[in-house]
């Protein structure tokens, strides 16, 4: 991604009416409205469970009926929301003059198992992380771009009446971790598979060393690197292998980073020794995990409650899924938009950043994150000096708006 602000050079009248399928519960759907907006694109959000009822609001052929001389309409959808009726859409768009493309923001082949249309393959293809393409590429996409997750400072940036009426816990701990301890219905999607044992000894012998077994890994150790992934079930394995293997790594870090937090409270003046050192905002999944001197506490939410405690929290911990290699989530970017820090695990999608930002605040090993935490704690000066480097990058070159600019220069 370019690291200037893009400039989208199409005539006004031709940017694209963006139809932007939304149920309401999920994320990235509001950034990416006020992304396509700020652009100066019409968006409208339409409710993918309703697209073909007769009389609601979000009936996709009236919408296209009602909206001509909108601008071309564009469908953009994230992980195939909104395609589920995939011939009978992209027909209904093409007779409009417009088009679909979709932002897979998770493991594409994990989204691509619920899709039997291989109409897929025609659409412009964006994943968050790089290192799908090929296969992707291989297995017919005629393109696939890569756009990584971004900030939205309208949603993650400091907001006076916000922290007034969503204030932060008063007694946080030290260290704290947003998320869940397994994706919904992974039971469901992954019944009938099951790891070999040896692979999953393996697996956590290199995340003691500081290797990530992630799907690449998996996909070599299971014979299925050069296998047909789509159509069928054989992507689910070595899928399923990467996230017993993030599971696993969570638990060791959440441990590690525990133990950091508490030596900081032990250490800190005024403080009871009885406090946590990490609070987990998370499901009840997480209760047969959770490690000595953590709190468990109850999920909050995204919009409302999360930015504070990013900036309230000492330090927020960033771990990665291993089924995306080179994968960044969402906390890279709202940690330091909201005005905390971001400790990380070393993810080689890293490189988005500079090294000189991501050197002080990304770890190998669990073992290493009370280390890194001594040494931000050691220079406070610095520590605001890195608060300061990570927005103004942040800011320059990853927001919505700029993946916005990316996508539209893309299908330009």
């Amino acid at each position: 991604m370019n690291s200037t602000h893009t400039v989208f050079r199409s005539r006004p009248n031709a940017l694209p009416h963006v139809l932007l399928p939304d149920s309401g519960q999920e994320l990235i759907r509001r950034e990416l409205a006020l992304a396509f907006a700020e652009a100066g694109c019409r968006v409208t959000p339409i409710d993918p469970a309703h697209m073909f009822e007769e009389g609601s609001p979000h009936f996709l052929p009236r919408l296209l009926r009602e909206t001509r001389g909108d601008g071309p309409p564009l469908l953009f959808s994230v992980n195939f929301q909104g395609l589920a009726r995939m011939k009978e859409t992209l027909g209904l768009l093409e007779e409009a003059g417009g088009r679909a493309a979709v932002w897979c923001v998770d493991n594409p082949w994990n989204l691509l198992a619920g899709v039997r249309d291989p109409r897929w393959k025609t659409l412009p293809l964006f994943v968050t992380d790089a290192t799908f393409i090929p296969a992707l590429l291989r297995h017919g996409a005629r393109e696939a771009h890569h756009l990584p997750l971004a900030a939205s400072a309208a949603i993650m940036a400091p907001d006076a009446r916000r922290a007034a009426a969503f204030p932060p816990p008063g007694d946080l701990a030290p260290l704290v971790f947003v998320g869940r301890s397994a994706f919904p219905d992974k039971e469901r999607f992954f019944s009938g598979q099951e790891v070999p044992v040896e692979l999953l000894a393996q697996a956590r012998a290199m995340l003691l060393r500081g290797e990530r077994p992630d799907l690449l890994w998996w996909e070599a150790a299971l014979g299925r690197g050069e296998e047909s992934l789509w159509p069928g079930k054989k992507a689910r394995l070595p899928a399923l292998g990467a996230e017993e293997s993030s599971l696993a790594w969570r638990a060791l870090c959440l441990a590690k980073a525990a133990r950091a937090g508490a030596s900081l409270i032990n250490t800190s003046a005024g403080r009871e020794n009885g406090q946590p050192g990490l609070d987990i905002f998370g499901d009840a999944g997480w209760q047969e995990h959770l490690p000595p001197e953590t709190r468990l506490r109850p999920p909050v939410d995204y919009y409302a409650r999360l930015p504070g405690i990013y900036a309230a929290a000492r330090y927020s911990l960033c771990l990665t899924s291993l089924q995306l290699p080179e994968g960044l989530n969402q906390r890279h970017f709202d940690v330091w938009t909201a005005g905390g820090v971001c400790l990380t695990d070393a993810t080689p999608g890293l490189s988005l950043f500079p090294e000189e930002l991501v050197r002080p605040v990304a770890f190998s090993r669990p073992g290493d994150i009370a280390a890194m935490v001594a040494g931000l704690e050691a220079d406070p000066a610095g520590r605001e000096r890195l608060i300061a480097g990570w927005q103004s990058c942040i800011a320059s070159a990853h927001t919505y708006r700029h993946r916005v600019h990316a996508v539209l220069e893309y299908l330009e």
